[in-house]
């Protein structure tokens, strides 16, 4: 059994034959949700002070070009 722990989550592998590259994935997606929740939380003005807009959070993240 594999476990990966992410902070407060732990991603359990029983052995259904889920490969490692498939934990680093739910990993980066577990951490990259968070990060999303967290800076939409943020108001605008802060936003700015890191040089996002809110429109640009996602793609940011998720490192797509927007």
């Amino acid at each position: 059994m594999t476990l990966v722990s992410l902070d407060r989550e732990t991603v359990r592998n029983g052995g259904f034959g889920a490969s490692p590259g498939l934990m680093v994935r739910m990993k980066n997606f577990v951490s990259g949700t968070r990060a999303v929740r967290q800076l939409h939380q943020l108001d605008d003005r802060l936003l700015a002070d890191i040089g996002l807009s809110r429109g640009e959070i996602d793609a940011r993240v998720w490192g797509r070009r927007g």
